[in-house]
């Protein structure tokens, strides 16, 4: 039970978040949102996400993780569960800034907390990778009425298993609360990771209703989302045995020829393979980012959540940028994301490795 307990709360929060996150950008639609004002929605909830992991992805390196893990999971089953109280564009704002505050309590804390007992991360992260699998399904499947209480209940099966099934694992960082050094060490991983998260978030925040838009039912949108966490599932438990920097490469790489083939698909069928593509990047990309963070860096939480953070403000980023491009249409959008992975990628290849 307690081998199995942090793939099953991975598994179990991604589940019930990402249930949250395919629906939202259609409710808001619904409630007479612009792709300009989704594009903000999604910035807010990732700004939350970013602050949140900066901060708690620091503080569990001096405490008490499976006390992250446990409360960060019961505090986002309640603010998932919240949203079926809203009924307007500014009680959604609100909805989406607490979930992500929530949101980001725990997950570096969990990563850092199995690392710990165990370095195949490649397992770790596909179960992950499933619990989206099985919220992007949900997300298509599930009544619109009891999609939010549904989430909600996916996280709190989570913070149920986490404290029944985990471990205290205290950390004492004999280091100011305060340092840069992470971010010394690791800022060109960080950077690539950065500006190719951008390209994509800019994709992900118009991304349902673009689905929709070229033919998707509500059920393909779900389908479609959950072919790239699937997918994940396969590739990551494959490559669990990759070195890290070609991984890295690789990743960012096929990230750059996925986003320019969105541009491109006639209908939704055409983006079933172009999101195994996806998956394949991801897959590479996230796997080489954890194996050089965790085997690099003492203060492993910390490292973790630095990338999270950057994972966030990408987000924010790439919403904003949406709201440029996405006055060009879909295809703009598309050839921007592209820029933004190249960038990414050429950061990587050409920058020389100075971190020791």
């Amino acid at each position: 039970m307690r081998r199995a307990t942090p793939y099953a709360v991975q598994f179990l929060a991604n589940a019930g978040s990402t249930v949250a996150v395919v629906y939202v950008p259609l409710l808001a639609r619904d409630l007479g949102a612009s792709g300009s004002t989704i594009g903000l929605l999604v910035a807010t909830y990732q700004a939350a996400l970013l602050v949140a992991n900066v901060i708690f992805g620091r503080w569990a390196d001096f405490g008490n993780r499976r006390a992250f893990v446990v409360a960060g999971t019961a505090l986002s089953a309640a603010a998932l569960a919240a949203h079926v109280f809203v009924h307007g564009l500014a009680g959604l704002f609100v909805a989406r800034a607490l979930t992500g505050l929530c949101m980001g309590v725990f997950p570096s804390a969990l990563v850092a907390y199995y690392y710990e007992g165990s370095k195949r991360l490649g397992r770790f992260s596909s179960s992950g990778a499933l619990g989206w699998g099985a919220g992007s399904l949900a997300a298509g499947a599930v009544a619109l009425g009891w999609l939010f209480p549904f989430a909600g209940a996916l996280t709190a099966l989570g913070a149920v298993v986490a404290f029944a099934g985990l471990r205290d694992q205290h950390v004492r960082l004999s280091q100011p609360f305060f340092d840069a050094r992470v971010l010394g060490r690791n800022w060109r991983l960080y950077l690539s990771y950065y500006l190719r998260h951008a390209g994509a978030s800019s994709i992900w925040a118009i991304f349902p209703v673009y689905m929709s838009d070229v033919g998707a039912s509500r059920l393909w949108v779900g389908i479609l989302y959950g072919i790239n966490p699937f997918a994940q599932f396969l590739f990551m438990n494959l490559l669990e045995r990759g070195r890290e920097k070609p991984l890295i490469r690789a990743g960012l790489v096929v990230s750059v020829f996925v986003f320019l083939a969105y541009g491109f698909v006639p209908n939704h069928y055409w983006l079933v393979p172009v999101q195994v593509l996806l998956a394949l990047s991801w897959s590479l990309l996230y796997i080489g980012a954890l194996k050089r963070l965790l085997r690099r860096n003492p203060e492993r939480s910390t490292a973790v959540g630095m990338l999270q953070s950057v994972v966030g403000l990408a987000a924010v980023t790439g919403a904003l940028v949406t709201g440029i491009t996405g006055a060009w249409g879909y295809r703009a959008v598309m050839l921007g994301a592209t820029a933004f992975a190249v960038a990414g990628a050429l950061t990587f290849l050409l920058v020389p490795d100075r971190e020791r």
